[in-house]
């Protein structure tokens, strides 16, 4: 039996097909927790009034995906956890499938396939941390052909994914910090630091909403905020790990800084933003 999570956030748009793939899954779940970070549309509310057995966490201010998360898994009441965005939906035999991954193995995380909200693209095939050090998604934009193995990844995202409970809590969940963004491959390092493997699973399919595939890539991708909290949690995740003792480490962090930063001055227009939030990170880490 599985928990499923959904971080819901003003999700109106994509509510049914969310709903309608869950319903239809090959295996019986045990309940569905849709978390809400004070959504102003009523998503929530039809949500749960939708599927079955489903507990509804409503948060009157929105309190980050963190925080949401971990709140979200604290009050599972099963062990096998599917923690999902809003904006997915998934194949019909996501759960079978993943619940057989998750009853005979231990100390790995998993990241599924997450493919186009068409299904004809790769959204991500698992994560890997660029030489700047910089989260990113592996495969991403090749053409889905089916034809894709199991592998062992660097990190995963939590748009899509699933675990045990007793893991993600033992190893201290989501660092609440990061508010939003990078706090899954910051989770992600930390894990692999205790040894415990991120394996990617191509046989459970999750499809996910792109905003990036529209015209104005540049602007529906980056947010003034998105750039600010994206700037600073890069900075969090490299102190937090024994990267930063690491000369050559180092030095791809500092490089992936500097391009970083000429890129949101040239494409987004937010150079400001992302400096002020690199910056309070390094204000802010030390007193950590």
């Amino acid at each position: 039996m599985i928990s499923v999570i959904i971080i819901n956030y003003n999700g109106m748009k994509f509510a049914d097909k969310l709903i309608e793939s869950i319903l239809s899954q090959t295996a019986v779940y045990g309940e569905v927790i849709i978390t809400d970070n004070s959504s102003s549309d009523e998503s929530a509310e039809y949500l749960f009034s939708r599927l079955k057995y489903a507990v509804l966490l409503k948060f009157k201010e929105n309190i980050g995906f963190a925080s949401a998360v971990n709140k979200a898994v604290k009050s599972a009441s099963f062990e096998n956890i599917l923690l999902l965005n809003n904006d997915t939906y998934l194949k019909e035999d996501f759960i079978e499938l993943a619940c057989k991954n998750l009853n005979c193995r231990n100390k790995i995380f998993y990241a599924p396939l997450v493919l186009n909200y068409e299904g004809t693209f790769i959204d991500s095939a698992g994560d890997y941390m660029g030489k700047g050090f910089k989260p990113m998604k592996r495969l991403s934009g090749e053409k889905y052909t089916g034809k894709l193995s199991p592998a062992k990844v660097d990190a995963f995202s939590m748009s899509a994914t699933y675990f045990k409970k007793s893991e993600f809590i033992s190893l201290g969940m989501l660092d609440e910090r990061f508010f939003m963004y990078f706090e899954d491959a910051d989770f992600s390092l930390r894990a692999k630091e205790m040894g415990y493997e991120i394996l990617f699973t191509p046989e459970c399919i999750a499809y996910h909403f792109i905003s990036g595939s529209t015209k104005s890539v540049y602007k529906n991708i980056y947010s003034p905020k998105k750039v600010f909290w994206e700037s600073r949690n890069r900075v969090w995740m490299f102190l937090k790990t024994k990267y930063r003792i690491n000369p050559i480490k180092s030095a791809e962090f500092s490089y992936g800084t500097m391009t970083s930063f000429i890129y949101h001055l040239l494409k987004t227009g937010y150079p400001i933003e992302y400096l002020t939030g690199f910056f309070e990170a390094f204000r802010k880490g030390r007193n950590r």
